[in-house]
């Protein structure tokens, strides 16, 4: 091979790379950084996955901060199902607002399963679980996802995949802080509250001030009995002092995005991992099922239940007593009957019977008698 041959080889294959990676530039800038990261590495969510391109955009209207997603990360995620964890993971179709200055109330905003927040690649914090001691919603044993003896199948990031198909994290996003530079990154800014308020990722000085009670559980049918190890969200209590957060996992203070000082939350690496109420008043949009699109209710089983009470008797039995407009009923939803053989009704364990199990339902008998009425499925 001559010289100028060789040079002519060389310069088209300098071209080749340079559309390569012109190429692969302009792929992973489909993925919108949030404002303050338009500089950062996107990466595509795993292959093993199977799931679509990752999508989210972060925009500012009309006062409130509005993020639009398809909830798929923006990196690597476990095998779903899985172990602990049946349902495989799918695309999602988010649209979540919260208010660009938010203002703190005098009193926590108690959440109760529900999404929290939704991190910069729109996937929802979610630290909640809908599991319980011996299935029973009404108890205050509602079991941990982090940190106890029970497998609820989380991968590397401390994430898993709701009935719906939406993958959402219970722990600080390994995966996440990755992308976004590590703990070493520019921003530690990990997303936003249901009400407005920034999520940090956890730096020294940001301990969390919940503690392990000391002692044994009640036994019987009080309690599971044995000690209390953190399977269990009421093993533990708020010690005032012992950290540097308050009930909310928040404070106040002066960060890179916010130099003036505002109240922000802390992804802790211990319990409660995420703020479990709120120092502000949560946007409707973060609302499980319809109407505001919020997590939960964007996937596969989105609006399959509208809410409301009972209405007439019969017909199908997730419209009549889905009241929270999940799809799902739930413990507290069902009625009295329905209650009693809950556990047989909900095949897979997961404290919901959902569409699949309600079909299984026996069929409502009429009682005859004054009013005709027909009792609910049991």
């Amino acid at each position: 091979m001559n010289k100028e041959v060789r040079n002519l080889l060389l310069k088209k294959l300098d071209l080749v790379l340079l559309f390569c990676g012109a190429l692969i530039f302009a792929v992973s800038s489909e993925v919108r950084a949030h404002p303050g990261h338009e500089g950062d590495t996107e990466t595509a969510a795993g292959s093993s996955s199977g799931l679509p391109a990752p999508q989210v955009s972060i925009t500012e209207e009309g006062g409130y901060r509005v993020i639009k997603a398809n909830g798929v990360p923006n990196h690597e995620i476990g095998q779903f199902p899985g172990p602990g964890c049946p349902n495989a993971a799918s695309a999602q179709s988010y649209s979540l607002r919260m208010p660009l200055h938010p203002k703190t109330n005098a009193i926590f905003t108690q959440l109760k399963q529900q999404s929290i927040g939704v991190a910069v690649n729109g996937v929802p914090f979610d630290p909640g679980t809908a599991e319980y001691w011996r299935n029973d919603h009404s108890s205050i044993w509602h079991i941990e996802a982090l940190g106890g003896s029970k497998s609820l199948g989380l991968d590397q990031n401390h994430a898993h995949v709701q009935p719906n198909g939406a993958y959402h994290y219970h722990g600080i996003p390994t995966g996440l802080v990755s992308a976004l530079g590590g703990t070493g990154g520019k921003s530690n800014l990990l997303g936003y509250a249901a009400d407005g308020f920034p999520i940090y990722l956890q730096t020294s000085g940001n301990r969390s001030s919940y503690q392990l009670k000391g002692g044994t559980r009640p036994s019987g049918t009080e309690g599971p009995g044995g000690k209390y190890d953190g399977t269990y969200t009421a093993d533990y209590e708020f010690v005032q002092g012992s950290g540097d957060l308050d009930e909310a996992n928040g404070k106040t203070g002066m960060t890179s995005e916010y130099p003036q000082g505002t109240y922000y939350y802390v992804a802790t690496a211990e319990f409660p991992f995420y703020p479990r109420m709120l120092k502000g008043t949560p946007d409707a949009s973060f609302r499980r099922g319809p109407p505001g699109g919020g997590p939960g209710g964007g996937g596969k089983t989105a609006g399959a239940g509208g809410q409301g009470g009972v209405g007439k008797q019969g017909g199908d039995p997730i419209k009549k007593f889905d009241k929270d407009g999940d799809g799902k009923i739930s413990m507290e939803e069902a009625p009295g009957p329905m209650k009693t053989n809950f556990a047989k009704h909900d095949t897979n364990g997961d404290g919901f019977i959902d569409a699949d199990e309600a079909k299984l339902l026996p069929s409502p008998r009429n009682q005859g008698g004054s009013g005709g009425g027909v009792p609910p499925p049991q």
